[in-house]
């Protein structure tokens, strides 16, 4: 007589990809991934009047564009799942949006440095000046626990009031008014110190901003790691040089539209990046940006910004230069 299955076994037979001979190597391809991305593309198109506010919102968060159009997508990406998880209308969706990027921020902060919390309960100073809390916020960001952060942002920049920050930050009045009391009190102590990215290999840059704008694909991909991968954020991720060739790259460098691209090595807050300009009847435009990490000589990622329209304005404007945007997808 056989001895009876573990517990263990009995659970691993029982699972549908066990029943239906299903392996951990089959590609997940089902019907149900399709709506789903088309659903993604509708509830991003229902949040797009409020993604502005959001970029503002993160921005002054991380201190930084590149983090903040991070904190976006984390944030947008968060607030789909929820939302298809939540049972009853969401009432106030700027606020609950906020909610969902204080709590990704909330965590990105945890995973660097443990967050510090002070549970007193003082009344932050009728004669603060939003004005200059705006203007400090450079100094500010570096040294304030995310709670602060998020709580100056929304009181004295986006206009909240404190009911709606201590609702938006799953607090109390009395604590929202206690980290403002910190925060305010910390502008006269700014630490400007801040954790800087690794450069990547300028040279390398340079080459891939050559073959890009001489539409070399060949060239191009021969600068790309095997196992490198590629983000256009928001909306696609490829794995391996073949796969990005044959995707993003020769997608973009497509002959046959209307205006050509062309890319350049810029600094750009402190660090090289590849510029991508549109070109249309001698007029350039920034239409996207490339930010690569490098290894051993050649690319180890790509992300593209090309349907990042708050942070492209951005750039546009760091820049002084005319922005075409593409929207926030397809």
């Amino acid at each position: 007589m056989a001895e009876p299955a573990s517990k263990p076994a009995r659970i691993l037979a029982a699972h549908p990809a066990v029943q239906t001979g299903m392996t951990m190597t089959d590609a997940l391809d089902l019907p149900e991934l399709k709506a789903a991305r088309t659903a993604r593309r509708e509830f991003l198109d229902r949040l797009e009047p409020l993604r502005s506010d959001l970029y503002k919102y993160c921005r002054r968060l991380t201190g930084n564009a590149f983090d903040a159009e991070d904190l976006v997508q984390e944030s947008l990406a968060r607030a789909f799942t929820q939302a298809a998880q939540a049972h009853s209308p969401i009432a106030n969706p700027r606020a609950w949006l906020f909610r969902v990027a204080t709590n990704a921020f909330v965590d990105s902060y945890r995973k660097q440095t443990p967050v510090l919390v002070d549970a007193l309960e003082q009344a932050a100073p009728d004669t603060a000046d939003p004005v200059e809390v705006r203007d400090a916020w450079a100094e500010l960001v570096t040294l304030l626990p995310p709670q602060e952060r998020a709580a100056l942002a929304l009181k004295d920049l986006f206009g909240f009031t404190l009911t709606e920050v201590a609702d938006v930050l799953r607090t109390s009045v009395g604590a929202v008014k206690a980290a403002l009391h910190r925060g305010r009190g910390r502008l006269a102590a700014p630490d400007r110190s801040r954790s800087k990215r690794e450069a990547p290999d300028r040279r390398l840059l340079d080459a891939v901003a050559d073959a890009f704008t001489a539409y070399d694909v060949p060239r191009l991909t021969a600068l790309l790691l095997a196992d490198a991968d590629s983000e256009i954020l928001g909306v696609l991720t490829e794995y391996g040089a073949d796969n990005i060739s044959q995707g993003s790259i020769e997608h973009t460098l497509d002959v046959t539209k209307p205006y050509r691209y062309t890319a350049e090595v810029v600094d750009l807050w402190n660090e090289p990046v590849i510029l991508i300009r549109t070109v249309r009847d001698g007029r350039r435009a920034v239409n996207d940006l490339m930010r690569l990490t490098t290894e051993d000589g050649k690319v180890r990622s790509i992300r593209w910004y090309y349907f990042s329209p708050g942070f492209l304005t951005e750039v546009a404007a760091t820049l002084g230069e005319p922005v075409e945007l593409n929207g926030h997808h397809y």
